[in-house]
């Protein structure tokens, strides 16, 4: 039998903070946290580090750590980068993929359509997977990017959109996540026909769909 690598604790600690399990500005302690992912206290230490150099969590002088805030400013911020190195490099992908940047594209929409299609899931699980496999699409379609610094840069920047994100549909009255258009299905037909002003122009679209949906929900009044 396959042995199944346990998530480190930086591993958990992260995505409690990226899924709204830990609130934004939520007091961080290494006691609580090292009980609650059965760890001593250096992995929680190291874990609290790496986080608050990615900007996930903010360390105040002596009194410690707290996950990181959120603000209207900085998902606008965060969501401008994004948006544009993120339609730069999908427009380098379709000018310079090749069968094998069309092979992942292909292989995590049909990882997206099977979740979709999962009944043997909780609300919860179901929640986990489909941003798993939206994750995994948006990257598929700028793996074709030359610039390794770029991808990282996107890769951040995504982790941290997403952050709020999530918050929102933890927030929001009915889940909204997917839109009644297909729109990652128009952007792979668009890409795959090598239209690179027609599937970067609804790249675009649809990341600022998802981001209206995201300011509507947590940050109503502006």
């Amino acid at each position: 039998m396959e042995e199944v690598e346990t998530p480190s604790t930086y591993q958990q600690l992260r995505n409690d903070i990226l899924e709204g399990e830990i609130e934004p500005e939520s007091k961080l302690s290494i006691a609580v946290l090292a009980e609650r992912y059965g760890s001593s206290a250096a992995p929680v230490r190291e874990a609290l580090s790496r986080l608050a150099a990615e900007g996930l969590v903010t360390r105040r002088g002596q009194r410690g750590y707290w996950a990181a805030p959120i603000s209207a400013e900085e998902f606008v911020e965060v969501s401008r980068l994004r948006e544009m190195l993120e339609v730069d490099a999908f427009r380098q992908s379709i000018e310079l993929g090749d069968l094998d940047w069309e092979a992942r594209i292909a292989g995590a929409r049909h990882r997206e359509l099977a979740v979709r299609k999962r009944t043997d899931l909780s609300d919860s699980e179901a929640a986990v997977q489909r941003t798993r496999e939206n994750r995994r699409f948006h990257m598929a379609l700028i793996s074709g990017c030359p610039s390794q610094w770029q991808l990282r840069f996107i890769s951040t920047l995504y982790d941290q959109s997403e952050r709020f994100r999530r918050l929102s549909l933890r927030h929001a009255v009915e889940n909204s996540a997917q839109p009644k258009v297909d729109e990652h299905e128009q952007i792979m037909q668009a890409a795959f026909k090598r239209d690179v002003k027609t599937a970067s122009e609804l790249l675009r679209l649809h990341i600022a769909h998802a981001n209206e949906q995201v300011m509507q929900t947590l940050f109503p009044e502006r």
